[in-house]
């Protein structure tokens, strides 16, 4: 059984009537009973006068509200409020006929729904009979509709903004346009909808949404950055982009104003095992979280780039943390501001470096033999930093020195220094040992972002712009950093996320002479002052090195051996590396050395056991297999068959000499 329909309420008009009516028959009622006839007449025109003003008030206002009325009416079954009274608000009207509306939306609507905005607007658009500009505010949740009475035709018109006032500016209105014919051309077919556009105070764009037709090209990395770049080139500002693929959405939003210059942060408290050293755009504060996902870092940068600055960051934040640092420097002058800090080691010549990395090989080799014989666990060991600055520097003043010490002994047939085989060892090895490795260099050549090295120094950092072929090696992507701003202290660096841009804090001494301020100088004392020397004693197995200031070598004049390093060694504990042996082939007279697994290179003439026939080395690779390193040798065999051999990241082959 259907409802009965609900009572019409009465016209204003005869509301009124009704109203004087009775205003009439109580003014005649009160003159009887106080026997006032006179009284009669005048009470009477009262009552007539009541009557037609309500009369007219009545019917101006019921046509006021008729329009809000029926809006909220039509309104309601679309946006769904619990409760619709208040919903439309009306500002301005001419003629009764609301021209600046006000509509509150409940939060269960969709206000990203393209079909469920234009039905919002083409309702308004009926109901009130003119055109309709509507702007969003998402975060009030409230539309402006401003009508245009002057047309005949329904005009489709929809911005999206966050502040209230007149109709867009012309400015606005061109550059809406602008856009949306620049997102057509760049996305093609694909941009189905420039779905909205939102504007500052100022008339600038703060955000672009656009929403695409489903495609896989938005999962290309070179499509998105595409994308991106030319709409830096077409669009004023820069802009980075943050991509929906479940609802193929994007958004472009400008990005914030870089920092060029930001001071250390003397107050800033890091957390466990994570050295700060610089800003991201939004000011957020990077930091290098040591451990087994980034065990290493490698820093790349021409000179002048910050690359020093950056180093200096990591020094300082790790004593801060209370972790030794080990700082190598074969350019000898870029870190003398250290020496004398408490729990920094600075080396500068060429051959102590190397002597540091053989000690610092052997200690990791102590620390693992206990690790493995059950007396430590993997942590139990203190943290040391090991910085090595200019590595190519280095490398190529040990090779000369190393060439001076073979022509003078004959007997010495190994073709590089112990120490690099010690440091490829330690690339892989020391993570495990509570060692962390900094390695700097000008430029990543393929030499050093090979392999073991590739895999291993997982924290990258990139200073100032840099090539196709750089950024190829060290991001993967020929195209990551090759707009960066030649700013000192600039970089691309390695986050959760991928590369991103960064401003390295700036940490000047006084031996950054020309620009050394007060400010540098109160922020170097207020972060000196933290540090205490907690940790040193971690560096005990580095003997006398770095104590003094060694003058250079002549490379004819080199000594005969590295000199001797004091080891304190557990009876128990594992020695350091095997010492290496030499075998002659009888037959033909090719002579093999036992050497590290690390120490092979495509190409070596190697045997796996001392009694097998020679095979050639096409590659290898290094993983893990249950916690454990090793290594997986690809190599040809004599009569041209193509095998592979899985050893231990700890085993010994023999390669020939």
């Amino acid at each position: 059984m259907s409802a009965p329909p609900a009572a019409q309420p009465a016209s204003p008009v005869t509301r009124a009537l009704m109203t004087g009516a009775g205003l009439a028959l109580i003014g005649y009622a009160m003159t009887t009973w106080a026997d006032a006839p006179e009284l009669r007449a005048p009470l009477l025109g009262a009552a007539a006068a009541v009557a037609i003003t309500g009369a007219l008030l009545g019917a101006w206002h019921e046509r006021r509200a008729r329009p809000v009325r029926d809006l909220t009416a039509a309104l309601a079954p679309v946006l769904q409020p619990s409760d619709p009274a208040g919903m439309v608000r009306a500002r301005k009207r001419v003629k009764s006929i609301p021209t600046l509306i006000k509509i509150t939306y409940p939060p269960t609507f969709d206000d990203r729904d393209d079909k469920a905005r234009s039905k919002v607007r083409d309702i308004v658009a009926t109901r009130l009979g003119g055109s309709v500009e509507a702007t969003w505010d998402r975060r009030r949740r409230l539309i402006t509709c401003r009508v245009d009475l002057g047309h005949d035709v329904l005009i489709e018109s929809d911005t999206t903004g966050d502040t209230e006032g007149p109709t867009e500016a012309p400015a606005r209105a061109v550059l809406r346009q602008r856009t949306t014919s620049v997102v057509h051309a760049i996305m093609g077919a694909t941009a189905s909808d420039v779905a909205d556009i939102e504007f500052s105070d100022s008339d600038t764009m703060r955000r672009i949404e656009v929403k695409y037709q489903t495609t896989t090209k938005d999962l290309s990395r070179a499509f998105r950055q595409r994308v991106l770049m030319q709409m830096d080139a077409k669009l004023p500002g820069e802009w980075r982009d943050i991509w929906d693929f479940e609802n193929d959405r994007v958004s472009f939003i400008p990005r914030p104003p870089f920092p060029s210059n930001v001071f250390y942060p003397a107050s800033h408290q890091p957390k466990d095992l994570e050295i700060p050293y610089a800003v991201t755009e939004n000011r957020e504060i990077v930091s290098w979280k040591l451990g087994a996902k980034d065990p290493h870092c490698l820093v790349v940068g021409p000179t002048g780039s910050g690359k020093t600055v950056y180093i200096r960051n990591l020094v300082v934040g790790a004593r801060l943390l209370g972790i030794p640092v080990v700082l190598c420097d074969p350019k000898r002058t870029e870190f003398l501001d250290f020496r004398g800090m408490p729990g920094v080691t600075v080396i500068t010549d060429v051959e102590e470096i190397a002597d540091a990395l053989v000690a610092t090989g052997a200690e990791m080799h102590r620390r693992n033999g206990e690790i493995e014989a059950g007396h430590a666990r993997k942590g139990d060991h203190s943290k040391v930093l090991l910085v090595v600055d200019e590595f190519f520097v280095f490398k190529e003043g040990i090779a000369d020195a190393w060439a001076a010490r073979r022509a003078m002994n004959k007997t010495i047939k190994a073709k590089e220094h112990p120490c690099m085989s010690q440091f490829r060892q330690l690339v892989v090895l020391a993570r495990s040992a509570g060692i962390h490795l900094c390695v700097g260099i000008q430029r990543p050549d393929a030499e050093f972002l090979t392999g073991l090295a590739r895999d291993s120094f997982r924290k990258r950092v990139s200073l100032d712009r840099t090539t196709g072929q750089a950024a190829q090696m060290m991001w993967d992507d020929a195209r990551v950093g090759r707009d960066l701003p030649s700013i000192h202290g600039r970089a691309m660096s390695s986050t959760a996320t991928g590369p991103e841009e960064v401003q390295v804090f700036r940490l000047l001494t006084e031996a950054d002479v020309d620009a050394y301020t007060d400010d540098d100088r109160a922020v170097w004392e207020a972060l000196t002052s933290r540090i205490t020397s907690a940790g040193s004693d971690s560096l005990s197995y580095l003997g006398n090195l770095g104590t003094r200031t060694a003058p250079p070598r002549p490379a004819n004049t080199a000594a005969a051996a590295p000199p001797a390093i004091e080891h304190h060694q557990e009876e128990d504990t594992a020695a350091a590396p095997p010492a290496i042996e030499h075998h002659q082939e009888e037959d033909t007279g090719e002579e093999f050395e036992a050497v590290s697994v690390y120490d092979l290179q495509p190409g070596d003439r190697i045997k796996l056991n001392d009694d097998d026939a020679p095979v050639h080395l096409d590659d290898l690779h290094f993983t893990e297999e249950d916690d454990s390193d090793v290594v997986e040798l690809e190599y040809t065999t004599p009569t041209g068959d193509a095998e592979v051999a899985t050893l231990d990241a700890d085993a010994a082959v023999y390669r020939s000499i």
